[in-house]
Formats: structure tokens, C-alpha cells, sequence
């Protein structure tokens, strides 16, 4: 983690102004701009994003787990194991709704992961259900297809690689469709409207969306694999709600993360790595 002092000095440089220039801008003394920067003093948030704020800079903080063998999360595993699928993807809903919720109380609130927040917390059972009731074939991805698998980290979205066959694409559309989907942007997470078909689903290889029952990402070829193929032909089948699915299972989670390389995901690969070691 960068110190106050460094991160000043390289907005302050970034700027190309001087102390004297910056602490001008802030409405502060020169000295105080020096103090901070030798780091004889340390600055409030609130002081330091007002002198980057005067530096034209904008500073962006996030949590996320540090991940150490035999932390918190990984003793979490032999819990969650001894759970039904329902019941973890129960706990998933009843977490995602109450970070949902506080999240519109207080804007200050820090969720357990790096996700942005939607408007609607994540229904797994009427998303699954959905999508099982339209018989679309897909496999689940990411952190809900790890959780259904032990894995100790909550989500506020489902992840899917459907099968990409023009039949598949009709029956994922018309699921869809039930769902009320809409395109989910940050800026506006209420979705925007498109035309959900089989033909407008062909034309991205990554579709983000707001759903009646929450976030539903769809990626055909998740990073570092072949699509559905590929990771169904080992998938995990796991019963849930009286329905068969297909999970990915952890290898192939973690050799997708690997690929994409996000911070929250190399922190999961630590996790997941472990989780096998430990099977």
C-alpha cells in the first residue's frame, strides 16, 4: 500500500505544480504540503483528497480479503460443505440482500467484495429455475458455481457460459425475457433496454445484465477457456431446487481467473489453490 506521502507526490508531480504551487490551490501553506510529504505528518482522508482534489487527481479506494493459508475464509470451507446446495445458495440471496440494502441506506458502506452494488439483490433459485424451466444448457461459472463447491466468498452476481447453438440461444433469449432483463452499466444499474433475441445474443461474447432477480453476467468464452464445451465436459453435476446442473468445476475456475488476472480474482485463486490442496 502506497504511503499518503507518496501518493501526494506523485499527484502533486503528476501535475507538474510545485508545493508551493499545490498548497496555492488547497488553500494551505506551503509547509503543510512538505510535513506531509517527508511524512512527518499524516493526513486525514478527508485532507488528502482535498489536496488531490486541488492536484486535478482523483483517488479511488477498495477492500479486498488478504488471503493467507489458514485465514478466516479458508476455515469457513468445512461449514459451508456441510451445508445443502440450497442452503449455500440460500445464504448467498440473504447476503447479497442485506449489502443491497444497506447499501442504499448508507452510500459509505463496504461490501465484502469489489463488485458494484445493483439495485436488486441476486436470486440464484429464480434465476436457475428460469433458466432450467426454458431448458436452456449452460454451465455455471465463477464465484457462485465455487461457492456451490465449498468456496468462502459472497457475490452479487451469477455467471453462465451458455452453449452457443442458434436452438440454445432461442431458449437462453426466451429465458431471458422472464426474467425482464436489461443491459446493467454502472452508471445507470437500473439496465437499458434491448432487444433480448436469439440474433442481438450472437453479436457479443459478454453480456452483463440486471434481472427481476438480480445481476446475470453471460460470458460464452470466459477468459482462459473454449466456451461451453469446454468446461462442461468436466463440469461438477450438482442437484439444486430438483433441477441437474453443471458447475465448473474448481480447476477450471481458477485456470479462468488465472487468465483475467482482476485483483479480486487473484486473491480467489489463492483461496481456490488452497481448497484443493486441502481436498
Amino acid at each position: 500500500m502506497s504511503t499518503a506521502a507518496e501518493i501526494l507526490r506523485n499527484a502533486r508531480i503528476l501535475a507538474g505544480l510545485s508545493q508551493r504551487e499545490l498548497a496555492r490551490r488547497a488553500g494551505t501553506s506551503q509547509s503543510v504540503i512538505a510535513r506531509i510529504e517527508k511524512q512527518q505528518t499524516s493526513p486525514t482522508w478527508e485532507t488528502l483528497g482535498r489536496l488531490l482534489d486541488a492536484a486535478g487527481v482523483m483517488l479511488e479506494a477498495r477492500v479486498e480479503p488478504q488471503v493467507t493459508v489458514g485465514s478466516h475464509m479458508l476455515q469457513e470451507v468445512p461449514r459451508i460443505m456441510r451445508m445443502t446446495p440450497e442452503d449455500r445458495l440460500a445464504e448467498v440471496k440473504n447476503l447479497s440482500t442485506f449489502f443491497t440494502a444497506a447499501g442504499r441506506r448508507e452510500p459509505g458502506v463496504v461490501a465484502p467484495v469489489s463488485e458494484s452494488r445493483p439495485l436488486l439483490p441476486l436470486d440464484p433459485e429464480r434465476i436457475l429455475h428460469t433458466l432450467a424451466q426454458h431448458q436452456v444448457r449452460f454451465v455455471l461459472i465463477g464465484a457462485l458455481a465455487a461457492g456451490l463447491q465449498g468456496f468462502p466468498r459472497a457475490t452479487y452476481d451469477a455467471d453462465i457460459t451458455p452453449a452457443r447453438d442458434p436452438e440454445n440461444l432461442q431458449r437462453l433469449a426466451a429465458a431471458l425475457r422472464d426474467l425482464e432483463a436489461k443491459i446493467y452499466t454502472e452508471p445507470i444499474p437500473e439496465g437499458l433496454e434491448f432487444e433480448c433475441s436469439a440474433a442481438m445474443l450472437a453479436r457479443a461474447m459478454v453480456w452483463n445484465l440486471i434481472t427481476a432477480a438480480g445481476r446475470l453476467d453471460i460470458a460464452f468464452r470466459p477468459s482462459g477457456t473454449e466456451g461451453y464445451d469446454d468446461l462442461a465436459r468436466q463440469a461438477v453435476r450438482i442437484t439444486v431446487y430438483g433441477e441437474e446442473l453443471l458447475a465448473a468445476r474448481l480447476e477450471d475456475i481458477m485456470r479462468s481467473k488465472e487468465a483475467a488476472n482482476r485483483p479480486q480474482d487473484r486473491q480467489d485463486v489463492e483461496v481456490i489453490r488452497e481448497m484443493l490442496k486441502r481436498r
